[in-house]
């Protein structure tokens, strides 16, 4: 993967089925990346793009108005990805929060604005979609997704919860925003 010049940057659209194996990619290689040292290593390894194609095929298939998934594609080449709907958990916010699932951008891709990117166009789509608030949750000792969704402002919820993960129950926290938001 070639990183984006300040010339090309990479065009944030809806997915189609054909991109799932390239959200499976960058899906994969971003769990490894920024995971490490945070979930088990034996878990991280067997993760294979291969193996997350079809359940992007389904993903992709049944979203149907429940739920949302945004591309960065730079050519033909998918190096972000977005998944969204109405938040599955409505503990400590109203209920009208839409979620942002999924949130990944590929490493060699990283810190040029795709994630606020995508982010934002994700929010604007729940917004549509009947969303007043939105929110998004990450493991409580990933410092990197911490800092990003502080820095776009993120509220952090008042309520964490467990997740399991590779077998295992990892704590998860919460950032929540009013929409519109990242205008």
């Amino acid at each position: 993967m070639q990183p984006a010049t300040e010339s090309a940057q990479p065009l944030i659209r809806t997915a189609r089925a054909s991109d799932a194996g390239g959200i499976a990619r960058v899906h994969v290689e971003s769990w490894v990346d920024a995971y490490a040292g945070l979930l088990p290593d034996a878990h991280l390894i067997r993760l294979r793009p291969q193996a997350q194609i079809a359940s992007w095929d389904r993903r992709l298939a049944s979203l149907a108005g429940r739920a949302g998934t945004l591309v960065a594609a730079s050519e033909d080449e998918i190096v972000g990805f977005a998944h969204f709907g109405m938040s599955r958990d409505t503990q400590g916010h109203e209920e009208s929060a839409g979620e942002v699932f999924m949130l990944y951008v590929a490493t060699d891709w990283r810190d040029q604005g795709i994630g606020r990117s995508l982010l934002r166009h994700g929010f604007a789509a729940l917004q549509l979609g009947g969303a007043s608030g939105a929110e998004v949750w990450c493991l409580a000792e990933n410092r990197a997704a911490i800092g990003f969704y502080q820095r776009l402002g993120g509220r952090r919820l008042p309520v964490a919860r467990l997740e399991r993960v590779g077998g295992a129950d990892f704590p998860v926290i919460g950032y929540h925003w009013e929409l519109p938001a990242l205008q």
